[in-house]
């Protein structure tokens, strides 16, 4: 009978060790180091995460502060860029081997304004840190911050915040930047009597005309030697892209400036991982778009390289 007992006893003790085990391994892989949400005066917001991961996980899923964004950029700590996919406020990182994830986006969706009153809302699942725009006067907030500090002096000061985790709403109004008069010099030797303000000199209408024509001439000039100058960078920055770089642009313009990029991988007969670091230093050059369809990348030729090109 004793022997029974102990026979069943074994496996349940082994069964409740491998139970507290799975309860005690850690849900992900994954700690958000920092979270840093710079606002402007415009109502943009500037958000930048930094991430700790796994590289032994294939990816990493972090929680945006809006489903409304632009301007993603993912990169490790080399500063390479990562594939990803968002669905809602919700992004996947695909970050197989690497150790460290900075995330930055835009957004204008955080903010608002009414009667002059600016106003941030917003849910953040971590520690955040959040620096109002320049010369910004706090309203009023739905909780009392960890901490509030001033960075910068003078016109160019700004508030900053450090945030719990939660939800947060925080209003404030922007007053106009300070331009500060043009010091006056001293009279020497002697007070002397304030001076009478000159009466306005009146232009004859030819002399206003010539005037204006003169001032029409060279805002043309201007926009002509910058259009020129900007198309001397474009070649020249066409003429610095390697082998592989030259055949994607060589392609894309063959196919009416658009195409897959399983297409490019397949014409040029490259590894699906090279592919993919080719097109994003294209894009990383401002030489292509690369917008998601269905899962697919599209890749775009930008219409001032066409141009160029043509």
């Amino acid at each position: 009978m004793k022997i029974m007992k102990s026979k069943v006893i074994v496996p349940f003790l082994f069964t409740v060790l491998i139970a507290l085990a799975t309860l005690t391994t850690p849900a992900t892989a994954q700690e958000v180091v920092e979270t840093i949400a710079t606002v402007y005066r415009d109502g943009w917001v500037h958000v930048k995460v930094e991430t700790a991961v796994d590289p032994t996980e294939p990816s990493a899923t972090l929680q945006l502060l809006s489903s409304s964004i632009n301007n993603v950029l993912v990169t490790d700590e080399g500063g390479e860029p990562f594939a990803y996919d968002v669905k809602g406020t919700n992004i996947t990182i695909y970050t197989l081997g690497a150790s460290k994830v900075v995330l930055e986006y835009d957004t204008i969706a955080l903010t608002s304004m009414t009667a002059g009153v600016w106003t941030i809302s917003f849910t953040s699942p971590h520690p955040l840190i959040l620096v109002l725009p320049e010369n910004a006067t706090i309203m009023y907030f739905s909780a009392p911050p960890s901490s509030i500090k001033s960075e910068g002096t003078g016109g160019g000061s700004r508030l900053v915040l450090e945030l719990s985790p939660g939800s947060w709403e925080i209003s404030y109004v922007l007053e106009a930047p300070i331009i500060s008069p043009p010091p006056t010099t001293p009279p020497q030797g002697g007070a002397q009597p304030p001076q009478q303000p000159s009466p306005p000199i009146l232009l004859p209408n030819a002399l206003m005309l010539a005037v204006g024509a003169i001032v029409v001439v060279a805002i043309a000039l201007s926009l002509f030697l910058l259009k020129r100058r900007s198309g001397v960078a474009r070649a020249t920055c066409l003429e610095a892209l390697d082998g592989d770089e030259v055949k994607v642009v060589e392609l894309l313009r063959s196919k009416g400036g658009r195409a897959l990029e399983a297409e490019i991988r397949e014409a040029l007969g490259l590894p699906k991982t090279t592919a993919w670091r080719l097109v994003r230093r294209l894009e990383k050059k401002g030489l292509v778009v690369v917008r998601k369809v269905r899962n697919q990348n599209v890749v775009e030729l930008r219409s001032v390289v066409e141009r160029e090109m043509g």
